[in-house]
Order: structure tokens, then sequence, then C-alpha cells
């Protein structure tokens, strides 16, 4: 029997933003016990994770390469925080007009192109990168959303590209990165 993978796809944030991302993770590990956000590497997710076995690597990578080429950079512009429901909070974008447009454009090709079922994508696609979520009780959502609701949280960066992250049975990994033309 193949061996199984479980894999997703993301933009990743320069190391110099992303560092900043953990610290706030990390206040809502010392001030709210809220973890699960904490061990995973800041991304803004573009497919959710699927499993497959490990041979769709030869496969994925070089398809993946071919629509990275095809796409053009655009900058990112994290604004302050924003929430779902009562349990998840979040870094949000002034504009997300083109990360929906690349998350789009990845569905169609996904499905189109390389036969993925479409079940995990819908047509609301809101990019955010999650700071807390899951083990964040309700009490302690209240507690943190009333000091992030109006923190700022103000850097840009520009997406050159994309990458496939793999898990290594104990943490998210950057497998593959996908450089656009």
């Amino acid at each position: 029997m193949p061996k199984e993978g479980l894999y997703f796809i993301a933009i990743m944030p320069p190391d110099d933003i992303a560092q900043r991302v953990q610290k706030v993770k990390k206040e809502f590990v010392e001030k709210y016990d809220s973890k699960e956000a904490y061990n995973k590497p800041p991304h803004f997710t573009l497919r959710a994770p699927f499993k497959a076995p490990e041979e769709i690597e030869e496969t994925i990578v070089p398809q993946l390469i071919f629509f990275a080429e095809d796409q053009e950079s655009f900058t990112v512009q994290l604004n302050g925080f924003g929430h779902f429901r009562n349990d998840v909070i979040y870094i949000d974008v002034a504009d997300a007009s083109p990360m929906q447009s690349l998350h789009a454009d990845l569905q169609d090709y996904l499905q189109n192109e390389m036969g993925f079922s479409d079940k995990r994508s819908n047509n609301s696609y809101t990019p955010h990168m999650t700071v807390a979520y899951r083990d964040l009780t309700s009490e302690n959502f209240q507690r943190a959303w009333k000091e992030f609701k109006d923190r700022s949280f103000d850097y840009s960066f520009e997406v050159n590209s994309i990458y496939l992250l793999k898990h290594d049975y104990q943490q998210w990994q950057p497998f593959y990165e996908f450089n656009f033309s």
C-alpha cells in the first residue's frame, strides 16, 4: 500500500514578518491559553490540507511549477486583526482581491488540470493568517478580542511564490517553493 502524505498549498510571508506573527501567536499561548496556531508556520492557506499518496509529489510539483510560472507578483498589505465566529482571530489584509484571484485560479487549475475534487473549495475565500483558533475558549476570545480589535499590525510584502507544505508527522514543513514568473 502506498505511503500517504498530508499536504497543503499556501502563501508564506518572509522571515521577518513570520517572526512578528510568531510573537503574536506566543501572546495567545501565554495570555489566552491558545496553543493550536502557534505550532503551524505563519501562512495564508490557498488549498486546505489534503491526503494523497506520496507518489503525487512526482506529478504535483511539475504541475505547480507550470501554474506558478503563469502568475504575477503582487503586494500584500497586512492590516490589523479580524475574527471568524467567536473562536478564530487572524491577521487581516487591506485588499483581498489579488489573493482571492490567485486562490480562484489555483482552485480552477487543481480541479480542471489536475483532477482534484472541489469538495473542500468554495467560492467564499477570506485571506487571513490565523493567530488563535480551536482551543481559544469563548471567554478568552472575548478578552483577546478586546485587546486585538484595534491593535495595528501593518506590514507589507511581495508575493512572488506559493508553497507546497508537507506534514512530517510532527509539524508542517515547507516542501517546495513555486516561483512566479
